[in-house]
């Protein structure tokens, strides 16, 4: 793990208003993924809300990762590290659930690439229950989530803040279910 990635992740904290950092003991863990820079996600206000309203839940850890910029990807490269969180610093494959954020068609590029750096399957059907769940949301998936769709376990259609809630509902009382019974039962959530 480098201490550059960790650090240029410490300095991005030290300089935002509204991070939340949380004990990970016993809660449902989210990694909310924007598929750009940092800075374009930090400018974008539903990618803002969704963190907001995650960490509104007591018992829920969401925490964000982008995909880095260029200097940072080639210390990935050269470090052999994985795509971290900006919160905890922690791997991306440590986390229950990562929630991608696409506002834009053009950001579909980048989410294999995300993928790779984090050391997980592109694809849902090579991943197993060892792997996160995978989902994702935003205004490029409510317009056309084909795409993308082969590479995520659920997608949400339509506005985060109103899907959100009962969707966390849903992943925190699953608990342990297997992956199988628990995307079962998912088809049956509004959203």
């Amino acid at each position: 793990m480098s201490w550059k990635i960790k650090e240029n992740h410490r300095q991005a904290l030290a300089g935002e208003a509204g991070a939340v950092i949380k004990n990970w003991g016993g809660k449902l863990t989210v990694c909310l993924v924007y598929p750009n820079h940092y800075a374009t996600a930090m400018s974008n206000l539903g990618f803002q809300a969704v963190y907001s309203l995650c960490n509104s839940f007591p018992d829920i850890v969401c925490e964000r990762a982008f995909l880095p910029p260029s200097v940072e990807l080639k210390e990935y490269q050269k470090s052999g590290s994985r795509l971290l969180s900006l919160e905890s610093q922690r791997p991306l494959s440590d986390f229950d659930v990562l929630a991608f954020s696409v506002s834009f068609e053009n950001d579909y590029l980048n989410i294999p690439a995300i993928f790779d750096l984090a050391g997980i399957p592109p694809f849902a059907s090579d991943r197993d229950a060892s792997f996160p769940l995978v989902m994702a949301g935003g205004a490029a998936l409510f317009l056309n989530p084909e795409p993308v769709a082969e590479l995520l376990d659920l997608i949400c259609v339509g506005e985060g803040e109103a899907i959100l809630p009962s969707l966390l509902d849903f992943l925190r009382a699953q608990g342990s279910a297997a992956r199988t019974e628990l995307l079962a039962k998912a088809v049956h959530l509004p959203g």
